[in-house]
């Protein structure tokens, strides 16, 4: 949104650093972005969200262009899917697309891709746990790192045969191909099953829920609130009036 931003205040006072992750970042200029990529900040791109709520375009160029390594968020999963492989899916798709528009402009074709599919899983993997200062111990698969994994699989055809396990993994796998979750060293999904938990009563406890927060809705007002008229403008003036000098 257009409202006002504490993001330089912020900067003066020392308080950015690389013990934080921004999210979105879609409307940082680049003064903001050498600012944030001095300081070490992390980015988190919810590319789903963004794409879809018209936040402006992804910034993986950005991160590339300052280098910060990207990682995935999924934002409003009452909007979208909630999955990072998904997220992997659609922010490698529109990083393609974005690296070679100026060829489709000037009526080139297109040769090779910009970014693998490997890049895209190190998105979702090694650099969300840096991001997070986990790398020492999780986000790769590495001697001496906690054993968290998520194994994929099965008898889905779109999975089959596999010719590059990356790109089988980011294109053509489903949350429900995830066949085993482990969680330092210990499983919390295993054939396809949760361990411990029973999702047919949370899926009906979450059904349930959702119809009595409707239902308290309607009892407060005729029709779900919608957004008024000039609502976001309101917003920031209201932002503008509080923000500190």
């Amino acid at each position: 949104m257009g409202g006002p931003s504490v993001f330089e205040p912020l900067a003066r006072a020392g308080l950015l650093g690389p013990d934080q992750v921004h999210i979105h970042c879609n409307t940082l200029t680049d003064e903001r972005w050498r600012i944030l990529a001095d300081s070490g900040v992390k980015v988190s791109i919810s590319v789903e969200t963004e794409l879809n709520m018209g936040m402006g375009r992804p910034v993986f160029a950005k991160c590339e262009e300052f280098g910060v390594k990207p990682t995935l968020s999924c934002d409003v999963v009452s909007l979208n899917s909630g999955d990072l492989i998904t997220q992997a899916r659609m922010g490698l798709a529109f990083k393609r697309w974005a690296d070679t528009e100026h060829l489709n402009l000037s009526g080139k074709d297109v040769e090779q891709v910009s970014t693998t599919a490997l890049q895209a899983l190190e998105w979702a993997t090694i650099n969300g746990a840096e991001a997070c200062g986990l790398d020492d111990i999780v986000g790769s698969i590495t001697v001496g790192k906690k054993a968290d994994l998520i194994m994929a699989g099965g008898q889905d055809m779109a999975l089959h045969p596999v010719i590059d396990a990356p790109g089988t993994l980011i294109y053509q796998t489903k949350p429900s191909d995830i066949r085993h979750v482990m969680v330092a060293g210990r499983f919390v999904k295993r054939d396809g099953v949760l361990v411990d938990h029973d999702l047919p009563t949370l899926l009906v406890e979450a059904d349930r829920s959702a119809q009595q927060i409707l239902a308290r809705i309607r009892a407060a007002s005729r029709d779900l609130p919608g957004k008024p008229r000039d609502g976001f403008d309101d917003l920031a003036e209201a932002m503008r009036a509080n923000l500190w000098a």
